[in-house]
């Protein structure tokens, strides 16, 4: 997924400041996909160039302006063109699952605490998501899905603390994979 799509799909709505866009984000987009200020205006500025949103200053003559961005035809058409493409499978960067790869450094007890550690992060950010304020139409989707996936980490994180030992697995033999994005 792309910063630019997530702003055409919010501006897809109603118009909005830079600034209004990073508020959604945080309020309603953020269990799947985050993004900072200073990401936001220069993918703005890209999308303007490419003709896929229009720019309107507003605000008195003196003092900060306002910038409102609008989604144009041609940015619903590139906007309805990403959401009927296969999308990609998940590329999560996730800190505890990364630890957890690497728990044979570590004594056995360290090793539970680690997972415990990461078990109680999943169930803060759970706790967050549910508490949080809630988003408007199929964002309100995306978010109970990033929950549900949440709780099966969490599931997951619980069942492997409880196991007797957590002595390094085994390798087993795979069949070979083909990189993504390559076929065979």
């Amino acid at each position: 997924m792309s910063l630019p799509h997530v702003l055409l799909g919010l501006l897809a709505g109603q118009p909005r400041t830079g600034y209004d866009l990073a508020r959604v984000i945080h309020q309603e987009v953020e269990p799947v996909w985050k993004a900072e200020i200073s990401q936001i205006y220069p993918a703005l500025a890209r999308l303007r160039r490419e003709g896929l949103v229009v720019l309107r200053v507003l605000g008195p003559g003196r003092g900060p302006h306002r910038n409102l961005y609008r989604v144009t035809a041609a940015g619903r058409r590139e906007l309805q063109r990403w959401l009927l493409e296969p999308p990609p499978p998940p590329r999560a960067r996730d800190d505890g699952l990364a630890r957890i790869a690497f728990l044979e450094s570590l004594p056995t007890p360290e090793r539970r605490q680690v997972i415990r550690a990461y078990e109680k992060a999943l169930a803060d950010e759970i706790a967050w998501l549910r508490s949080a304020r809630e988003p408007e139409a199929f964002r309100r989707e995306a978010r109970e899905g990033a929950v549900e996936k949440l709780e099966g980490a969490r599931r997951w994180a619980r069942a492997l603390a409880s196991r007797p030992t957590l002595a390094s697995p085994q390798p087993t033999a795979k069949p070979e994979r083909a990189p993504r994005g390559r076929k065979r």
